[in-house]
This record gives structure tokens, sequence and C-alpha cells, in this order.
């Protein structure tokens, strides 16, 4: 008697979930293409541009001929992308990937291609899930960077010196893969970077202007740390991490690293749980 009604409760919990999956499913639609094409504000010394994407591709390039240009194609009804402007304020965003309506199914698609002006100066703010990124930041005026991002492939560039001071530039996100290149050019006073589990590249190829300081924080991670030839760094191990592989010349007193330069001074703080840093001083 108890199996077949063990069978009845089994078939019933199978149709409810069945049911269940078909509600929260989200199918792909046609591919839509949003044209982006944002004007630069009228006597603005300088402007705020946010980005809150769900997650899928983003590319950035500089150059562009108005604030922000470009294209965003989506396969995700929940996807349309909003715009939120006010004066000097330009917000473009997606639904939260964590408040969609259900679960999309089948191929879907989401790329971000735009283009950044460099006539003015822009308080940047990046937000997105898990995504693959390509953000080439060469020449643009920044003074605020922040990049929020779940699970992600990264490339930042700084292929020429930012001609503003970046005051502050936070660089936060999961497990990941990320590669900076051209830090000394991103003309920063403070950088924090907090990571997940990953493989990270920091090369802070380019010139200081000034004194600098980088906070990082992270899991069981692989750190590599480029430091051009002629800058004067400094890289104070502060965490339990006890795998450091220096390379090139460093002085090393205690669990301070320093390169044997004069100039402005880059000062690394390593806060790190577990996990291999490379230090490389370029020579």
């Amino acid at each position: 008697m108890k199996k077949p009604i063990f069978a009845v409760l089994i078939a019933l919990l199978v149709a409810t979930l069945a049911c269940s999956l078909e509600n929260i499913r989200l199918d792909t639609i046609d591919r839509q293409i949003v044209f982006v094409s944002e004007p630069i504000p009228q006597n603005a010394l300088e402007t705020e541009l946010v980005f809150k994407m769900t997650g899928g591709k983003f590319i950035i390039t500089p150059d562009a001929d108005t604030l922000v240009e470009g294209s965003i194609k989506y396969n995700v009804e929940a996807w349309k992308p909003e715009f939120v402007r006010c004066n000097n304020y330009v917000e473009i965003k997606q639904a939260d990937p964590f408040r969609l309506p259900g679960i999309p199914l089948g191929d879907v698609e989401n790329i971000w291609a735009l283009g950044l002006t460099n006539s003015l100066p822009i308080r940047l703010t990046i937000e997105g899930g898990a995504s693959e990124n390509t953000f080439d930041l060469t020449g643009l005026q920044l003074s605020r960077l922040k990049i929020a991002q779940g699970a992600s492939d990264t490339t930042i560039r700084f292929d020429a010196p930012n001609p503003i001071v970046l005051q502050n530039f936070s660089f936060n996100t999961g497990a990941s893969s990320a590669k900076l290149f051209g830090l000394g050019n991103a003309n920063f006073q403070e950088m924090k970077m907090s990571s997940g589990a990953g493989n990270y590249t920091l090369d802070f190829s380019g010139e200081l202007k000034q004194d600098a300081s980088v906070e990082i924080n992270s899991g069981v991670s692989t750190i590599t740390i480029i430091i051009p030839a002629g800058m004067k760094a400094v890289v104070n191990n502060q965490g339990k991490a006890s795998n450091i592989t220096p390379q090139g010349t460093w002085l090393l007193s205690e669990q301070t690293y320093s390169t044997l330069n004069e100039g402005p001074t880059l000062t690394i703080n390593l806060n790190l749980s577990v996990g291999n840093i490379n230090l490389i001083n370029e020579e």
C-alpha cells in the first residue's frame, strides 16, 4: 500500500517543480539593439556616468564624439536598458540580476559596446554581474573610478596618462581573472582592490606624478605586481601570505620590499589570507 502512495507523491512533486520552472523561465527574444548617443552636458565642469549591467560582455573605448555613444544588444526582454538623466548625471542600467522575474534559458546575449568622451572630467561607476570586460580608459579625464562586478574576466588599460588626478580608484570583483595595464598612467592618489579567488595582474607602467597608495585585499589568489624600471615602490606584506616571489632588485626588510629608486613613491599594502605573490621590478 505504501509504494503506490509514494509514487503518487513523487509524481505530484515532479509536476509541481515543472510548473514552477515554467513560471520562472525567461525565454529569449529576437535580438534588440539600442543605439546610444548621449550629448555632452552644456556648461558642465564635470559629469558623472553610471553603468549598471546585468552581465554579459562590456566594451569601453575612448575618444567618443558625444558623452557616451555606441550600442547595447540584448535578447532577454527584462534586459531592456533604462536611461536616467539629470543635469550632469547620466545612468544607463538594466535589471538587477538578483531581482529578475525568472531565469534566462537558451542562448542569451547581452553586449554593451560604448565609447566615452575625453573632453571633460568624468566620475565613472561600472557595476555588473558575471561578465567579460574590456575597458580601454586611455586618455579619459577620470576624477573617480569605481568598478564593482561579479565573477568576471576583465582587462583594463591606461595606455596614456590621465590628464587629471584620479582621486579615488576602487576595483571590487568576485572570483575572477583581471589584468590592469598602465596603472602608473591612471594618475591615481588612492586605489583599493578587493577580490575573490583568482588570477590578477597589476602592471604599474607609466610615470607617477605624485605619491600614490594601493590597498589589496584578496582571498586565495595569484597576484602579479609589475613595477616599471625607475619607479620608487614600497610593498608591505600585511597579510598571512608567505609565498612571495621577487624578480629583479628589491631591498627586503622584514615584510617590506622596496625598489632602490627616487621620486614619487608607490606604496602597496597587501592583505592576502592565502595566495601567491609575484613581485616584478623591471630593470
